[in-house]
């Protein structure tokens, strides 16, 4: 999996050596990383028997027909013994060969090796003891076609979960280098060449307290230079870091202060021990190749309650947009009708660490709208960055009821099912507004932008632009599943009251 800690965690006194095996390294100890364990564990005994109920299903279609079939038949004659060991026996195999150790360095192909050896040494096993043991014939074909299907399914859950943007299981992470020497830039080439570690280097800090002098030569300087120390928390704010490697360990007092500063931003640290002492005692030592690191400060990550979002989005995105493709037909033919341009608008905003996002809408103004806005401005009725008139002269007569109602707003379900957006976050700021940010605003992108907010829902008319950014803080601080359906359930009264401008 890529974006997670890709290292075994071993005491300093472990006798393994840098560079060894990480595949062979035992399964994760954190919290976080136990509650992932036994979710995907669990999950992959469900598809072992969704997968023999199907293969079953289809066993008895192709042999008796659909209509001899009934429900009875269909329980005494599944051999639920043989398909019961035959599951446990699946995430034995798959435990052991370390299937389900997220912190191995893998890529999806090991994965289907993995899967497959577990699943046909499960099915050689369990099908050469009932074959001794004398069980039916169809038990037997039941248990061949469980094989197959149980192999494409959990090869099919997996990389679906690849799929998908998840902070501390698939997520990149942006890490800022501390140190601009021999030991910083060699850790960046060893992460440049492992991309399955999922680290993303966005530059370096200089231990520096003041500005290297200026060199008059004709070399330009390093762009990966970021600044020195003394910058280090707007470094980070502004270049939406999640962890800091620092490989200038000697300097106790500069360690320190710099792990201060993460910890006040949530950030991650991890030194490269040099003859360290008291401040890493009893931190266990990682490695990220042949590099050995001390975690010092770790923020944990609420990884199988991510997940659980995701999957609400996907689910609840999915169905919505099967059940609004013919009112989307109906919308599009009036947006048509009404007034000239596309039916759609597509607006590029900033989403989650500031990454473009191509947002959809349906098309609530007249063409060259952007091009209006200038000579509108004397008329904002929103102070700060945000643009909004009551009585917008560019809305369409459409457009209006679109709005009234956050019509408008439905295609964006598509960039939920992608994985872009999120069902409740804060809203994707356009990216004129987003340029226009200061640092304390930028706190409102570390999280996937979404549909509906706490804004939307407590004070959708306010014109403050840091009332809302206040709120938008707030979600990100408190976030949970329970505000995220108390948040959907607001909305719903919101919408139907008609708020919307």
């Amino acid at each position: 999996m890529t974006g997670v800690e890709p290292i075994g965690r071993y005491q300093a006194n472990s006798s393994v050596q840098p560079g060894e095996q990480h595949a062979a390294f035992p399964p994760p100890t954190t919290h976080v990383a136990k509650l992932t364990y036994r979710f995907f564990l669990v999950a992959d005994l469900c598809l072992v028997w969704i997968s023999a109920a199907l293969a079953h299903v289809a066993r008895l279609s192709f042999a008796q027909g659909p209509s001899n079939s009934s429900v009875n038949q269909f329980v005494r004659g599944m051999p639920l013994e043989l398909i019961f060991l035959f599951s446990v026996f699946v995430v034995l195999f798959a435990d052991v060969r370390g299937l389900y150790n997220f912190k191995a360095v893998r890529g999806y192909r090991d994965d289907l090796k993995l899967l497959a050896d577990a699943v046909i040494c499960s099915a050689i096993v369990i099908g050469a003891g009932a074959y001794l043991g004398g069980s039916p014939v169809d038990s037997l074909r039941t248990l061949a076609l469980t094989v197959v299907v149980a192999w494409v399914l959990m090869a099919a859950w997996r990389k679906v979960v690849r799929s998908q943007s998840i902070p501390g299981l698939t997520e990149r992470r942006n890490v800022l280098i501390v140190g601009f020497g021999r030991t910083a830039h060699q850790l960046e080439r060893q992460l440049e060449q492992t991309p399955l570690l999922g680290y993303v280097v966005k530059g370096f800090v200089s231990r520096r307290r003041t500005p290297r002098p200026t060199d008059n030569s004709n070399e330009k300087p390093d762009a990966r230079l970021l600044g020195t120390v003394d910058e280090i928390s707007s470094i980070t704010r502004a270049h939406f870091i999640d962890e800091i490697l620092i490989s200038v360990p000697s300097d106790r007092n500069l360690v320190l202060e710099i792990t201060q500063k993460a910890q006040a931003a949530g950030v991650h640290v991890r030194v490269i021990p040099d003859l360290y002492d008291g401040l890493a005692a009893g931190q266990p030592i990682q490695y990220i190749g042949p590099i050995p690191m001390l975690t010092l400060s770790h923020r944990p990550t609420p990884t199988l309650a991510l997940m659980a979002k995701r999957l609400i989005d996907v689910l609840l995105s999915g169905i919505a947009l099967v059940i609004l493709a013919p009112l989307f037909a109906l919308l599009a033919l009036i947006i048509k009708l009404d007034s000239k341009g596309p039916v759609f608008f597509r607006s590029v905003t900033a989403g989650k660490k500031g990454v473009a996002l191509i947002c959809y809408k349906f098309r609530t103004m007249v063409e060259n709208a952007d091009g209006l806005k200038t000579a509108l401005a004397h008329l904002n009725e929103r102070d700060g960055i945000f643009f909004k008139i009551a009585d917008d002269p560019r809305i369409t007569r459409v457009g209006r009821y679109l709005r009234k109602y956050s019509i408008d707003e439905l295609p964006q379900l598509w960039n939920v099912f992608k994985g872009e957006m999120s069902l409740v976050g804060p809203r994707p700021p356009a990216c004129g507004e987003f340029t226009k940010y200061s640092l304390e605003h930028l706190c409102r992108l570390d999280v996937t932008p979404g549909l509906t907010g706490l804004w939307q829902v407590s004070a959708r008319r306010d014109p403050s632009f840091q009332y809302c950014v206040e709120l938008d803080k707030e979600y990100v601080r408190k976030w949970s599943l329970w505000l995220d359906l108390k948040i959907l359930l607001r909305t719903v009264g919101v919408v139907l009251a008609g708020t919307g401008q």
